[in-house]
């Protein structure tokens, strides 16, 4: 019985820690030439993001506020 529950504590733990691996990416780390702004190409690697419906104001970027709207 204590085999399985520790396998199941573990195997808890590890679902948790994966989790945290699917958490979007700072909105700073992906601003790669630092102008405040996100372009389409600065967010490639963010899975899910839907560009077009995450830049409200359609200009072409996405300001903090838009992307973390968008990610969560």
């Amino acid at each position: 019985m204590f085999k399985v529950r520790s396998a199941l504590v573990l195997l808890g733990m590890l679902a948790l820690a994966s989790a945290s691996y699917a958490v979007a990416p700072a909105f700073n780390e992906l601003d790669k030439d630092h102008d405040g702004m996100l372009t389409k190409a600065e967010t490639t690697s963010v899975k899910g993001l839907d560009f077009a419906k995450a830049d409200t104001n359609k200009d072409g970027k996405l300001d903090r506020a838009e992307y973390e709207a968008a990610v969560g």
